[in-house]
């Protein structure tokens, strides 16, 4: 069984579309996959992607698509393509094609410069065949409406239009600086996931101005109010929006929002029995070039240490490595040999910084033949909170 992948082009729309349909809608007829004037995918006009179709055969049997844009790792930005809409039609599965849509999207990433990857996973245990793991730990809070904590609203508050979201734009940069793994340059791409979709038309409310936090709901019909994507640059902007939401999910029973591992709720005085703080479907990511991942960090530490990278798709990345970084900038070349060994799973997540390299470190999943390379290691790539609003 030979399997070819290539770019989808416009006479692959129904195959793509029924196969999409099976893996995503139960086998139901999309709308929106059937009209003509809207694209395949999820994409706002100007946004960078692509869609592959893997033929077997000669017949269409699996799709997939990469989202083309930068995202945050301490403080700094680097390539990275967003998987989406991975897809085998159901008479092909169980056949390694999805298997080598995942080698094939891998190496073509890597051949166009793309430093790492990153996808939300139905199965997490299939990506992790392939390098990606999870990395960072964002919580679910849910609060029912009587344990709502009061809030005062010290900002004043005002309902968007969507002509109006591109006033989100400075808040959710500052946002997303604060952590590794968000998003850049989304060009629309939230307006567009949330406009061509079915269902009720999103609402968004802000408070400040300028706008110093924001948050993106639907009002569907049920008991809870489940809001889409919350954004804060300040603590009054914070309150002043939770204060907005207490009063417009008052009539149901409960009030759900996700927050970085390290987000106010958690750290301060509200949270108390009742409410509940889970750890939903994880953002998963995969480095795809290991130099470059490093070389492209800002440290004000000096330090050298040397490890190897287990990576059996790109075997460029195994090294071993020598590291050496100044206030000056990193420095990556070819060692003889590496104190640190770790495989490309670790190595993202201690990359990104949650879970830490310390944390890795002292778990054994991460080995070090010396404390010292161990400390100097650990100085370039410290804990940093990782967190991730995208939902391909």
């Amino acid at each position: 069984m030979a399997v070819l992948i290539r770019e989808y082009c416009e006479d692959d729309r129904a195959q793509a579309g029924m196969i999409w349909s099976a893996a995503f809608d139960g086998g139901q007829p999309n709308p929106r996959l059937e009209n003509p004037d809207l694209p395949l995918d999820l994409r706002s006009p100007d946004e960078d992607s692509q869609v592959f179709v893997a033929d077997v055969d000669g017949v269409a049997s699996g799709v997939f698509q990469i989202f083309y844009a930068p995202i945050t790792c301490r403080g700094a930005h680097f390539r990275c393509g967003g998987m989406s809409g991975v897809a085998v039609a159901p008479g092909s599965r169980k056949r390694h094609v999805g298997s080598t849509m995942m080698t094939w999207s891998i190496e073509e990433m890597h051949r166009s410069g793309e430093v790492v990857t990153n996808l939300r996973a139905a199965h997490e245990f299939f990506y992790r065949r392939f390098g990606w793991e999870c990395c960072g730990r964002c919580v679910r809070v849910t609060c029912p409406v009587p344990l709502f904590p009061r809030m005062d609203c010290t900002l004043p508050g005002r309902q968007l239009d969507v002509d109006d979201w591109g006033q989100l734009d400075a808040a959710y940069e500052e946002f997303a600086h604060r952590y590794s793994g968000m998003r850049l340059s989304r060009k629309g791409f939230g307006l567009s996931r949330l406009t061509q979709t079915e269902g009720t038309p999103p609402f968004v409310f802000a408070a400040g101005e300028p706008i110093e936090a924001y948050a993106i709901l639907r009002l569907t019909p049920g008991t809870d109010l489940s809001i889409i994507e919350f954004v804060w640059t300040t603590l009054r902007g914070y309150e002043t929006m939770l204060a907005t939401l207490a009063g417009t999910g008052i009539n149901r029973q409960s009030i759900t929002w996700d927050e970085p591992s390290n987000g106010p709720f958690l750290s301060s005085k509200w949270f108390t029995r009742g409410m509940t703080a889970q750890l939903p479907n994880p953002s998963m990511f995969r480095v795809l070039d290991v130099p470059a991942s490093l070389t492209g960090l800002s440290t004000t530490a000096s330090g050298t240490f040397t490890m190897t990278i287990d990576d059996e798709i790109l075997p460029s990345n195994r090294g071993p490595w020598r590291v050496s970084y100044y206030p000056e900038g990193v420095q990556v070349e070819p060692s003889d040999t590496g104190d640190l060994h770790m495989d490309i799973h670790q190595y993202t997540q201690a990359w990104l910084g949650e879970p830490s390299l310390a944390d890795l470190l002292d778990h054994g999943f991460v080995s070090a033949s010396s404390d010292e390379a161990a400390q100097a290691a650990t100085a370039l790539l410290p804990p940093q909170t990782t967190y991730s609003l995208e939902y391909f």
